[in-house]
Formats: structure tokens, sequence, C-alpha cells
């Protein structure tokens, strides 16, 4: 009767420390969720920074600008003004993004960025892409894959 009541209540712990457990990693990995979530965003908005950079050094810039600071006349364009708006706000989502995951898993899951920049120049920009690229494309698509589903949970120190 003793042992009955020994594995019972060794039984109930596991149960209620698996609870907890379990708890602790969806309120976790939500948590987690939102932190990658915000640098898939910021992976977004530098690849549209990207192309409305590339976009703006093609335009042709109205006036002229004395030698000293003719060289910064191309950022007179509107294009290359929402460019740096663009990476501003790419560098506060990614601020973010930092405080709340690991540094390793963070910069891995950023390098979409090369898979999103090319598509982005073909879709906007009309560029082609060369099958190597191409081929080296779904390797970082492969890597990125293998970097959100293979990290262990870090606890920081906040």
């Amino acid at each position: 009767m003793l042992g009955s009541w020994r594995s019972a209540k060794i039984t109930t712990e596991i149960c209620y420390s698996m609870r907890r457990n379990l708890q602790a990693a969806s309120a976790a990995s939500g948590f987690e969720w939102l932190a990658v979530c915000l640098v898939f965003l910021n992976a977004i908005l530098s690849t549209a920074a990207e192309v409305l950079l590339k976009i703006g050094t093609g335009q042709k810039v109205a006036g002229s600008f004395p030698a000293p600071i003719a060289a910064l006349s191309v950022i007179a364009t509107g294009w290359v003004l929402l460019g740096i708006v663009a990476y501003i706000g790419s560098l506060f989502l990614w601020l973010v993004a930092l405080r709340r995951l690991p540094l390793h898993l963070a910069y891995g899951l950023a390098s979409s960025v090369h898979l999103l920049v090319p598509l982005a120049s073909w879709l906007v920009l009309h560029e082609t892409i060369p099958y190597g690229r191409l081929l080296g494309m779904l390797f970082i698509l492969a890597g990125i894959v293998l970097l959100g589903f293979s990290h262990e949970q870090v606890r920081s120190d906040d």
C-alpha cells in the first residue's frame, strides 16, 4: 500500500512538473516566435531598402551641388531617402529582436536577406538570377530552416 502511494505521489509530481515545463515552454516559444517574426520583418525592410537605394541611384538629381559635397548629391533623391528610412526601421526591428533571441540564432535567420534581395531584384528591377545563384539560394534556405528548427532553448538573464 505504501509503495503504491509513493508511486502515485511521484507520478503526480512528474505530471505537475511536465505541466509547468510545457507552460513555460509555450510561453517562451510564443515570446520567441515574436522575435523570429521581427527578424524576418527586419530582413524584408532591409530588402526594401536595398531596392529603394538601387532605384534612387539611377535617378537624375535636380540641380547641382558644390564640389566638396557633390558626392553626397545621390542622397537628394526621394527613393534614396526612403531607403534610408527603411534601413532605420530595419535597425529598430533588429535591436528589438536581439533583446529576445540569442545572437547566433538571430544572425542566422537574418541571412534570409540573401534570398529576398535577389528575388526582389528579379521582381522589381527585372534583373536575372543565374542558375548558380539559385542553387546557392536553395542552400541558404536549407540552412535557415535547419537553424530555425535545431536550436536549443537558451534562457537569457534579463
